[in-house]
């Protein structure tokens, strides 16, 4: 027979709590083990008295309530922050940054033409600024890899080139002809990307730069020149 223990398949009804084996009240607080017909039971739950089944069913309320709250303010915050346009603006720009200058690993410095080399860093850089510009800002023609300290910090981006580099506009006509900085240069009407539209996008980028880190060829041209003004809705995004 069982008396009061926790028993084997092979003395008794296995691996269970048998009729008069003691439970464990559920409040934490109070872990008392007492008889089943000594408290209260409910299904896999059992607590040593009535006042501590309140206490147990007020602690878990505030519990339950307490997840949702917090699971609320999560949703609020993602909502918020996809919301605002800066973050999602800027979180973007720099995943364009990042493939950009992924792309461009194995060329030199689009304003100078030094090579990469070990202690030289270098980033996506913009031939039309971001900021007087943000219909080019996140798209990838617009952006190469540049010397970050030489010909970003040093010359403000390098556009014009001096006695020592060609500078950035030379070198998009040197790597991919006229034709790119002519449609550069060009109008370009004012888009206004929402952030679900600039979250989407940052996706796509991300999602090419794990493919490219991996040690997959780039997915298509992302310097190609399209008809299309670059909007949510051109390929260059899908």
């Amino acid at each position: 027979m069982c008396w009061n223990r926790r028993v084997s398949t092979r003395n008794c009804k296995g691996s269970t709590w048998v009729a008069n084996s003691k439970r464990k009240c559920a409040l934490k607080s109070c872990g008392t083990r007492f008889r089943p017909a000594d408290g209260i039971v409910r299904g896999l739950q059992a607590w040593c008295g009535e006042d501590h089944q309140i206490q147990w069913a007020i602690e878990a309320g505030n519990k339950l309530r307490a997840h949702r709250a917090s699971q609320e303010l999560t949703e609020r915050k993602k909502t918020f922050k996809l919301q605002n346009h800066r973050h999602q603006f800027d979180l973007t720009k720099r995943a364009a940054q990042q493939l950009a200058n992924l792309l461009d690993a194995h060329l030199p410095c689009i304003c100078c033409g030094r090579p990469r080399k070990p202690g030289v860093q270098f980033c996506g850089g913009h031939y039309k600024t971001g900021g007087g510009h943000p219909e080019l800002a996140v798209d990838l023609r617009n952006i190469h890899g540049q010397e970050n300290y030489g010909c970003n910090c040093q010359r403000s981006g390098n556009i014009s080139g001096d006695k020592h580099s060609h500078g950035f506009k030379a070198g998009l006509i040197i790597r991919y002809g006229q034709q790119l900085v002519d449609w550069l240069d060009g109008h370009h009407p004012a888009v206004k990307l929402t952030g679900e539209q600039l979250q989407q996008i940052r996706k796509t980028y991300m999602k090419e730069i794990r493919h490219i880190k991996a040690g997959g060829q780039p997915t298509r041209d992302w310097r190609s020149i399209n008809d299309k003004a670059p909007t949510y809705d051109n390929q260059l995004y899908l």
